[in-house]
């Protein structure tokens, strides 16, 4: 299983994902991390195991789009041997691809996109899609996102994040019904191992986690 660790940045600092109510997220506590400044955190996380794939969400940009291009990239110029996949809440093709440097990916959120009439007609396939989820309900600004077929699809259960129920599996179920061809991401609850195994029987092979990291609840050799 292939672990990829989240990280949500909101007025330059990494906060604390919890529910997917962003507005009461607050910068990482000090009893889960040493730090909630970008740079030191990543570091951190290295310190933790050897990520080589970080999940970078701009929560500025998604809640009002702007590319936040100093510090993204400064990110991915840094750390040039880490692969990124990075929701910065595009909502339109023009929108795609912004960053400078080519150690990243982008994710494309059903929450906030909606041009995906463009995918089609530029068969334009470097992307990630984020079937993100609220109460049950996919979160979208059309149904448009049934027409394509993504490579990889992130099972993005917001109610589920940061919180101790374990992942989200009748949204898991969902994404499989709608994108049976795609490899699938699941993303929100993942506390320890176990969940990991469980998820492993469903076939999926990636998943991304901060709280389960930082609390120290994964052993990795067992993975």
């Amino acid at each position: 299983m292939k672990l990829i660790p989240a990280i949500d940045l909101k007025d330059n600092k990494v906060v604390l994902a919890s529910g997917g109510n962003r507005s009461n997220y607050n910068p990482l506590p000090t009893y889960l991390s040493p730090t909630s400044d970008p740079i030191m955190f990543i570091d951190y996380l290295i310190s933790i195991h050897n990520f080589n794939t970080i999940y970078l969400a701009d929560l500025d940009s998604i809640e009002k789009y702007s590319v936040n291009s100093k510090l993204i990239n400064s990110i991915l110029e840094r750390y040039k041997n880490i692969r990124f996949i990075i929701d910065n809440g595009v909502r339109e093709f023009s929108q795609i691809n912004k960053y400078k440097s080519e150690n990243y990916i982008q994710i494309i959120a059903t929450e906030s996109y909606k041009d995906y009439k463009s995918l089609l007609n530029k068969k334009f396939n470097s992307y990630i899609l984020s079937l993100d989820y609220s109460e049950g309900k996919v979160l979208s600004k059309n149904k448009d996102y049934m027409l394509i077929n993504p490579k990889k699809v992130i099972s993005m259960s917001l109610n589920n994040i940061g919180s101790n129920h374990g992942p989200n599996k009748d949204n898991l179920i969902t994404t499989k019904n709608i994108y049976p061809l795609s490899n699938i991401i699941v993303s929100g609850g993942v506390r320890n191992n176990s969940d990991i195994e469980k998820l492993k029987k469903e076939e999926i092979k990636e998943v991304i986690l901060l709280t389960a990291i930082l609390k120290k609840s994964i052993l990795y050799n067992n993975l």
